[in-house]
Order: C-alpha cells, then structure tokens, then sequence
C-alpha cells in the first residue's frame, strides 16, 4: 500500500489520461456498449438472486449503464440511485424509468427526486454497482477523487449489508496489477462489470496474465465462478 503527496499526485495524472480517453471515446462505441453491459448486469442480477440493485447514474462519458437499469427495472428489481448530502456522504432513492431528475451537489451531476433513505435501503439491496475511472487488476479503485464510496463501504459494512460489490468501467480501463496508486483509504474490489462481461481481480501485482471474464456467484470473489461465452 502506498500513501502520500506523490501517490495522490500520481492517482490525480492517471485520472486525467483516463478521463481525457473518455471523452474522446466515439458516441458511437459508446452506444455500442449499452447491449453488453445490459447483457452482463442481467446475468449478474440473476445469479445474485435478490430484489433490488444499487448503482449509479452515469455522467457524459461514463459506461451507459442507464438502458441496463431500466430493463433490470423492468425485469421487476428495485434500482436504487446515490444523492449526495453534506459531509461527502451518500443516501440512496428509489429510481424507475421517468422518475424526475434534479441538478445535485456537485456541478453535472444530476441525481433522483424522492425520498432519501441510508443504509437501511440495503435490506435487500443484492447487488452494489460502484463507478470507478479505472480499476487494476489487484482490485485496487481509482475513483473521482471526493471519497463518497471510500467513505461509504466500511459505514455500509458496519450496519451488517453485504451487498455484492463490483466496479464498472469500460473494459480498456481495467489497468495491469500495481498501475493504479493506493492510499490508506482506497477501497479495493473483487470483481468489475464491463462491457464485455465481469472480470474477476485480486491478481497479484507483478502477475500480468489475463484475468478471466466471469459471472462470478454470490460475494465470494472467484468461488463459484463460471467463463463468459465469447461475444
């Protein structure tokens, strides 16, 4: 583990390099990956075998999970959207498809109306779905830098839920083992829901092998798992 100024100096220049490649990713392949990643978060969501589904509400250039929530939705799950309080903390609403957005605390990010709820929205919540810029094989996050989630997994683990938790990037933003600084407080996952499928991580930094694509069962980050069919 590392931390220090020249980790969150070296987190803060690879965000950008990813961030800049997000924003130069053609609309087109963009739109393209909506089929995979409803594709995928189904798969997932079926093994899970829970009711509701915690994820995101992506920003421009960001993995277009919303088509992905809407079918999950519709498929008969809860989806469940973060809302932004004061303290870097998260509360979570309920979301279906029409459900009224509204501009939220922080500049661009438009968040769910309706009634906010803590961690006790996790009752049934099966499934944790969590942004990340870029995720190394290690499990190691790379977030947006505000240390929402950082801050909001060991106080989701404290009140008893343990939700599946897995990150979602595009699949060129899941980095070889030990490319992605850590600092004290980073989160680090199991698994990463990409356009391609779900990749299982915790490889050891220094071993660059291919990591399967998988929709690993349960919480348990390799056990049970099974290999994705190719595409």
């Amino acid at each position: 583990m590392t931390n220090g100024p020249a980790d969150a100096d070296a987190k803060a220049r690879l965000r950008g390099e990813v961030l800049e490649r997000r924003r130069r990713r053609a609309g087109a392949a963009r739109r393209g990956a909506e089929a995979g990643f409803s594709r995928h978060l189904a798969r997932v969501l079926a093994e899970t075998n829970a009711p509701d589904v915690a994820a995101f509400l992506p920003l421009p250039g960001e993995p277009p999970l919303l088509p992905a929530l809407a079918q999950a939705h519709e498929r008969g799950h809860r989806v469940w959207l973060p809302a932004v309080e004061p303290g870097r903390r998260l509360s979570w609403v309920r979301w279906q498809p029409g459900t009224p957005l509204a501009p939220g605390a922080l500049p661009g990010l438009l968040e769910p109306t309706g009634q906010r709820h803590g961690t006790e929205a996790f009752t049934a919540v099966g499934l944790l779905v969590v942004p990340v810029v870029a995720v190394g094989r290690d499990g190691v996050r790379l977030g947006f830098g505000g240390g929402y989630y950082d801050r909001f997994l060991p106080v989701l683990s404290a009140a008893g839920h343990r939700p599946r938790i897995m990150a979602c990037c595009f699949a060129d933003e899941v980095m070889p083992a030990g490319s992605v600084p850590r600092e004290s407080h980073d989160a680090v996952l199991d698994t990463v829901l990409t356009e391609h499928g779900v990749v299982v991580l915790r490889e050891p930094a220094g071993d660059r092998s291919p990591a399967p694509a998988t929709t690993g069962r349960g919480a348990t980050p390799c056990g049970g798992s099974e290999t994705l069919p190719p595409e």
